[in-house]
């Protein structure tokens, strides 16, 4: 649960640390962090209280692949509070991207695409591993297909698959996802060509977009692995927003942005699946945990569906 902090609680906090905050506004936060907008002096800023302080070390480390491409807000100060942590930054503007309607999306998604380029692009020196990193840089698996299988102790697919056993949701569609990313593993690309920036939550109000483009919030769920697994987030969750964005063929939309860059993708199709399939095996444990089963449910069905599926078609 995030930690929970009145505005009175908050401005106090920040004053007792040196901070005139005034005109504290409560923002939309995520899982795990309580947010408040605040103006000092002529300035803009956001306060983020943390459950997770690493999130929060995270996002400043992403600061260091800030380019025009790849757009990041500036994080001015963090600090302890509690048992988690807060993190100040400047305040951007700009509208969700999830809130746009179709046509919005089609204009923005030279920006996202291009911002999807840097990622890849971005210099690692100084990281290691491959899945979920820290914010010291680190990551705790040793190969790309390790982060996938993850059967290494304390053995994360075993957990989850009990625990959907004890659920409504059962474990069908969770092993036959498991199963055929198995079969999909020897596609993935070796050791050293593998390993890239992947920022792993562009949807969930996480981009905004302003006249200049897209700003990356949220470095919290960043791995380290093959960069597609961004792309594979759009197509995994594309029929989720069907209503809104049905119209466009997103998976089309990337092939033609790799194919006008020019980028060369070994083993496209396949690896794509990989990283959907993940991404489903990964969420349905993780929605039924929380008791959200029809979402669960759609995630299961959608996973079934993609490892049956033609690789050439993400639906």
């Amino acid at each position: 649960m995030p930690i929970a902090l009145t505005a009175k609680e908050a401005r106090a906090f920040l004053r007792a640390r040196g901070h005139d905050a005034t005109d504290l506004t409560p923002l939309a936060g995520g899982l795990w962090s309580t947010t408040f907008a605040f103006r000092e002096g002529e300035r803009d800023f956001v306060v983020r209280f943390h459950e997770r302080r690493d999130d929060l070390e995270k996002d400043l480390l992403a600061e260091r692949w800030r380019s025009p491409a790849l757009r990041v807000p500036h994080m001015v100060e963090i600090g302890d509070h509690g048992t988690g942590g807060y993190g100040i930054a400047e305040r951007v503007a700009g509208a969700p991207l999830d809130d746009l309607d179709e046509d919005g999306l089609r204009r923005v998604l030279p920006s996202l695409f291009a911002a999807m380029d840097a990622t890849r692009e971005a210099d690692l020196a100084g990281t290691r591993g491959y899945g979920l990193w820290h914010g010291d840089g680190s990551a705790i698996h040793a190969t790309w297909a390790d982060n996938l299988v993850r059967e290494d102790p304390p053995g994360e697919r075993a957990e989850q698959r009990e625990l959907l056993a004890r659920t409504r949701i059962g474990t069908a569609e969770f092993d036959t996802g498991l199963a055929r990313m198995r079969e999909l593993l020897p596609f993935c690309p070796p050791v050293g060509q593998d390993r890239h920036l992947v920022h792993n939550d562009l949807l969930n109000f996480n981009v905004l977009v302003d006249g200049a483009g897209v700003i990356l919030l949220d470095w919290g769920a960043s791995i380290f692995g093959d960069f597609l697994y961004d792309a594979a987030l759009l197509t995994f969750w594309w029929p989720w927003y069907r209503e809104r964005w049905g119209g466009i063929d997103i998976r089309g939309e990337i092939e033609r942005h790799h194919a006008r860059s020019g980028a060369r993708i070994p083993a496209f199709a396949e690896r794509l699946r990989v990283c959907e399939l993940d991404i489903g095996v990964g969420h349905i444990p993780w929605q039924a945990g929380r008791g959200e089963w029809d979402k669960s449910a759609w995630t299961a069905r959608r996973t079934a569906d993609l490892a049956a599926r033609d690789l050439g078609s993400s639906g």
